[in-house]
């Protein structure tokens, strides 16, 4: 089920993912609706924003849908990865991306 949500005028269309295990220091979390049983991976057309908790390190990220087209699974790392080996850094606790009136301004 796609959640939305409201900021300044502006209604988002997300899905909100949650991960509680970790395996080789990676967070691996399904991003993805199914079809009969099988993983199809969102469009632009159905959301907005893809909001991922990583429960074990209370860490949120807030994805734009850009970032997750085409996939059905991304692997995150906690708090305290450096950038390099953590490509989603930038979208940790990115709740200012919900604020922006594209949803998308960087900076």
């Amino acid at each position: 089920m796609t959640s939305s949500w409201t900021a300044e005028n502006n209604l988002w269309r997300g899905q909100v993912k949650t991960c509680t295990s970790v395996k080789d220091d990676l967070y691996k979390v399904g991003i993805h609706r199914s079809l009969n049983g099988v993983p199809v991976p969102y469009t632009e057309s159905e959301l907005d924003f893809v909001v991922v908790y990583i429960m074990p390190k209370k860490t949120w990220y807030v994805l734009p849908v850009r970032e997750v087209v085409g996939q059905t699974y991304l692997r995150f790392r906690g708090p305290g990865a450096n950038h390099i080996r953590d490509p989603y850094a930038y979208y940790r606790e990115a709740w200012h991306l919900l604020r922006e009136s594209d949803g998308l301004t960087f900076g």
